[in-house]
C-alpha cells in the first residue's frame, strides 16, 4: 500500500471557524480528483463548488481556496484534502437534512408569524441542519417570552439522528406563569404624587380587585413607553430639565413578582418670558400670535409648542408652502427660570399641483370624482383644499374609502402631484328582507338601487314594502351634478296603501299617490337649500263602528278626496366626519313645506332637527338629537288631515314608551291621535367597546330622552314632558342590517301611558 500524505483542514461548526494550518507539503498537478463521504451529492456537484480543476496545481494557496470554497456551500460539516499519488481526494461529511421539526408547549408565542420565520432561519423539512441555527432560534424564542413576562420559561430542545443522514428537531416548551409587576416605585418626585405620576402609565401593580388585569404583566418595550410618558408629562409642564436617573428592575425568587424602581430628577418649572418669530415668516407678523395662542407668563410646554409648530406648518401649506419647516426653539434662562420661546420659519419653495390623479375607481368615471375637487390643477397647493376634496371623495355613497398623497415631482422644486386612491364600495344591490319596527311590526321589503349608474353618480332607485298595516311602491331617480355648479335634482313617483297610521290607529284606511321634483341647491361648503314641488292624491276611508270622533268629523269637514300641490323648502349645514355613526361635526335642518292654495287641503309643515357629536375624553363623545316639528292648516282648512299629525314615544323619539303612544288621544276609544306640535331631545354619551374603538359599525350608549306630543302649540307644558334613561347598542349586522336595541327606565310615567322598556328594530336584506 502506498504511503498516503494527507493535509488537511477541518471546520468546526460550533466556533464558526476555519482553521488553514500552514503544514509543509509538496505542491502537486491534480490528475483526477475523488470525494469521499458524499450520500445525497454527487461528486459533479462537488466539483461545481472547487476554484481547482484537473490539471491546475494544488498549493497551499489553492488548497485554503478550494477549502473556504467547499464549507461556504453551508453542505458539509466537515472538510478535508488528501492526496494519492497525483489523486486529489476531497473527504467531506455532509450536514443531515431535517426530516422534521416541531414546537410543542407555546401557547402565548405562536402564530403564522413565528413559524415563517423559524422556516426562514432554515429549520424546516428538507433544510440542512445547523446547530448553530437551532441555538439561534431556541434563544430568540426565550427572547420572546421573557419579553412578555415569561421569566420562568423552560425550553429544551432536541435532536434525534435517522437513518440516510435525516434529523428530527423537537423544541418543547414550558411556559410557567407571568411574572406580574408587585410594585412600581418612584423616587425623587415631589411636584407630582405617585398616584398622578403613575395615572400616565400603561404599566400598573397587581390590584387584586381587578378581575382579568393585563396592565399588570411587565414588558420591558412598554417601560420604555412608560418612561417616554412620564418625561413627557414633565416637560408639558415646565420640567425642562427633568431626567430619569435610573430604573432598576428586579425579579423574585420565584420569578413571579417585578419590582420596578425609577429615580428622577425632576428640576425647576420654567415659564415663557417671551415668545418671538424669525426666519422667513411669509404670513404677517401679527397672524402668528392668533394662530398659536402662547402668551409670556404661560407655563412652558413641549406639547403646546409642537402643536403651535404644526398649526403654522399647516396655516403655510394652505398658501401652497407645502413642505415648510417650523422649529421651537427655546432660550433657557436658568437663573430666572424663564425660557424664550422662539419658532423659526423654514418655508421652502411655493408649491403648485401640477397633477390631479385618480386610482382605484374600476367603475367610476374620473370627471365624476373629479367634480369633488376642491384642489385645482394648476393652482397653489392648499392642503385645506386637499383634505376638503379627500373628505367629499369618502362621502360618496359608493365610495368605501379615499386616501391622498401628495408627490414632489422629480427635477422640480415648485411641483407636485396629488394622488386620490379610492376604494370602491358595491353601488348597486338587490335586496329582498324581512325586518321588525316597534310602530310597523314585522315587514317585508324588496329594492333595487345603484348610486353610481353607469360611473356618473347618479342614483336610481325602486322598491316595495309591505308590513301589517301598509303597502307601498316608490322609485326616485337623483342627479347630484345636474348642473356643473353642483345643483342637484330628484324626481321621485311613489304610491301607498295604508290600513292605520301607527299601531292601535283611529280607524280609517289612506290610499296615497305622489310625484316631486326637487332641487339642491349648494350656498357654501357646508350649506345647502333645497326648493321643489310635489302633487299629492289621497283618499281616506273611514268605517262608522270603529273609526274616532275627531276623523268622522275631519271627513265630514274637509271631505275624504284630496289633490294637493306641494312646496317643498329647506336650508341645511353638514359639518359631520360621516354620514352614519359620525363621531364629530353637526347637521343642522330646517324644512318648510306648504300645500299651495288651490289644493283641496291647504297645510303647512315645519321642521328642525339637530344632531351634534362633541368629543368628550379618550374616545367618550357625546351624541345630541334633538328635534321640533310643527304642522297646521291654513286658509280653508280648518282640521289638519290626521294621516298629518305628529307622534311620540319609541326608539326615535322618547324610549321606554311605547312607539307613537305618547300625546293627545282620539274619541271615543282612546287611541294615540297625535298632535300638532312634537318635540323631544336624545341625549346620548357613546361610550368606545374593546371590539372597535372607532365607532364605524358597532356603538354603545348610555341616554337620557325627553320630549312629548301637543295637540296645540298653547297646550305645550314642560311638565307634560315624558324622560327617560337607558343604555343602548347600534350594530349594522351583516344580517340584519341596522340592530337598534334598548333599555330605557321611564322617570315621570303617568296614568294611561304604554310603557315598553326593552326596544328593538331591525332591518335585513339577504
Amino acid at each position: 500500500m502506498k504511503l498516503t500524505r494527507f493535509f488537511a483542514v477541518f471546520v468546526v461548526l460550533a466556533t464558526g471557524l476555519l482553521a488553514l494550518p500552514a503544514q509543509a507539503y509538496d505542491a502537486f498537478t491534480i490528475d483526477k480528483i475523488e470525494a469521499v463521504g458524499l450520500q445525497r451529492l454527487e461528486l459533479g456537484t462537488v466539483l461545481t463548488y472547487l476554484p481547482i480543476t484537473e490539471g491546475d496545481e494544488l498549493n497551499a494557496r489553492t488548497g485554503q481556496q478550494s477549502i473556504r470554497a467547499l464549507y461556504d456551500t453551508g453542505l458539509f460539516q466537515t472538510v478535508a484534502l488528501g492526496r494519492e499519488g497525483n489523486t486529489l481526494i476531497i473527504r467531506v461529511t455532509e450536514r443531515p437534512a431535517i426530516n422534521s421539526f416541531e414546537i410543542e408547549g407555546n401557547r402565548k408565542i405562536k402564530g403564522d408569524e413565528l413559524d415563517e420565520s423559524i422556516a426562514k432561519a432554515g429549520l424546516a423539512q428538507g433544510e440542512l441542519y445547523r446547530r448553530v441555527v437551532l441555538d439561534q432560534v431556541t434563544q430568540e424564542l426565550r427572547r420572546q417570552y421573557f419579553a412578555n413576562g415569561y421569566y420562568d420559561v423552560a425550553i429544551d430542545s432536541t435532536v434525534t439522528d435517522l437513518p440516510g443522514n435525516l434529523v428530527d428537531i423537537k423544541i418543547d416548551v414550558t411556559e410557567g406563569s407571568v411574572a406580574k409587576i408587585k410594585q412600581i416605585n418612584i423616587v425623587g418626585n415631589e411636584a407630582f404624587s405617585d398616584e398622578e405620576l403613575l395615572d400616565a402609565f400603561k404599566l400598573e401593580e397587581s390590584v387584586a380587585w381587578k378581575l382579568f388585569q393585563r396592565s399588570n404583566r411587565y414588558s420591558k418595550q412598554q417601560l420604555v413607553g412608560d418612561l417616554e410618558g412620564l418625561s413627557s408629562y414633565y416637560l408639558d409642564r415646565g420640567y425642562l430639565k427633568f431626567n430619569v436617573e435610573s430604573v432598576q428592575v428586579s425579579l423574585s425568587p420565584s420569578k413571579k413578582d417585578i419590582y420596578v424602581s425609577i429615580n428622577l430628577f425632576e428640576g425647576e418649572q420654567y415659564t415663557i418670558s417671551d415668545v418671538e418669530y424669525s426666519g422667513k415668516l411669509i404670513l404677517p407678523e401679527s397672524v402668528y400670535p392668533r394662530l398659536v395662542r402662547i402668551n409670556s407668563g404661560d407655563i412652558f410646554s413641549r406639547k403646546a409648542a409642537t402643536e403651535a409648530s404644526s398649526i403654522i406648518s399647516d396655516a403655510l401649506a394652505n398658501y401652497g408652502y407645502a413642505f415648510s419647516e417650523v422649529r421651537p426653539l427655546t432660550e433657557l434662562d436658568e437663573d430666572a427660570q424663564t425660557v424664550t420661546l422662539n419658532f423659526f420659519v423654514e418655508p421652502g419653495k411655493r408649491v403648485y399641483v401640477r397633477r390631479i390623479n385618480f386610482t382605484g375607481n374600476i367603475k367610476t368615471r374620473d370627471e365624476t370624482l373629479r367634480r369633488e375637487m376642491r384642489q385645482f390643477e394648476g393652482a397653489v397647493f392648499s392642503r385645506v383644499a386637499v383634505e376638503r376634496s379627500r373628505t367629499r371623495l369618502a362621502r360618496l355613497p359608493f365610495v368605501q374609502e379615499a386616501n391622498v398623497d401628495t408627490q414632489p415631482v422629480p427635477g422640480t422644486e415648485d411641483l407636485v402631484d396629488v394622488s386620490f386612491d379610492i376604494t370602491e364600495r358595491p353601488p348597486g344591490s338587490v335586496q329582498l328582507g324581512v325586518g321588525f319596527s316597534g310602530s310597523q311590526g314585522f315587514l317585508v321589503t324588496g329594492n333595487v338601487t345603484h348610486s353610481n349608474f353607469f360611473g356618473t353618480g347618479n342614483r336610481v332607485a325602486a322598491s316595495v314594502e309591505s308590513n301589517e298595516f301598509s303597502r307601498s311602491v316608490s322609485g326616485s331617480w337623483t342627479d347630484p351634478y345636474a348642473t356643473e355648479d353642483g345643483i342637484s335634482r330628484t324626481i321621485a313617483l311613489s304610491y301607498r296603501e295604508s290600513e292605520q297610521v301607527i299601531r292601535f290607529s283611529s280607524g280609517f284606511d289612506t290610499n296615497t299617490g305622489n310625484a316631486s321634483l326637487t332641487y339642491g341647491f349648494p350656498i357654501s361648503e357646508f350649506s345647502s337649500v333645497r326648493l321643489g314641488g310635489g302633487l299629492e292624491a289621497v283618499t281616506v276611508t273611514t268605517f262608522p263602528s270603529s273609526t274616532a270622533t275627531e276623523v268622522l268629523d275631519f271627513v265630514i269637514n274637509e271631505g275624504s278626496k284630496f289633490y294637493n300641490y306641494e312646496l317643498r323648502t329647506g336650508i341645511a349645514r353638514d359639518t359631520r366626519n360621516r354620514t352614519i355613526f359620525a363621531t364629530r361635526g353637526s347637521l343642522n335642518r330646517l324644512n318648510l313645506d306648504v300645500t299651495l292654495p288651490g289644493s283641496d287641503l291647504t297645510v303647512v309643515r315645519a321642521l328642525y332637527s339637530n344632531q351634534a357629536y362633541v368629543p368628550i375624553y379618550k374616545g367618550l363623545f357625546l351624541e345630541l338629537n334633538n328635534s321640533l316639528s310643527y304642522v297646521d292648516g291654513y286658509g280653508d282648512t280648518e282640521n289638519i288631515p290626521p294621516y298629518e299629525r305628529l307622534f311620540a314615544g319609541g326608539s326615535r323619539s322618547i324610549r321606554g314608551f311605547r312607539d307613537g303612544t305618547l300625546g293627545p288621544r282620539d274619541t271615543p276609544f282612546n287611541n294615540p291621535f297625535g298632535g300638532k306640535l312634537r318635540t323631544y331631545a336624545q341625549t346620548e354619551v357613546i361610550i368606545p367597546t374593546p371590539l372597535e374603538t372607532d365607532n364605524k359599525s358597532t356603538r354603545l350608549s348610555v341616554f337620557f330622552d325627553i320630549g312629548n306630543s301637543f295637540n296645540e302649540p298653547e297646550d305645550f307644558e314642560f311638565a307634560d314632558l315624558r324622560r327617560s334613561y337607558g343604555i343602548a347598542y347600534t350594530w349594522f349586522t351583516p344580517f340584519l342590517g341596522v340592530l337598534d336595541l334598548s333599555y330605557a327606565i321611564p322617570i315621570n310615567d303617568q296614568p294611561g301611558d304604554e310603557l315598553d322598556r326593552f326596544q328593538i328594530t331591525f332591518g335585513t336584506g339577504f
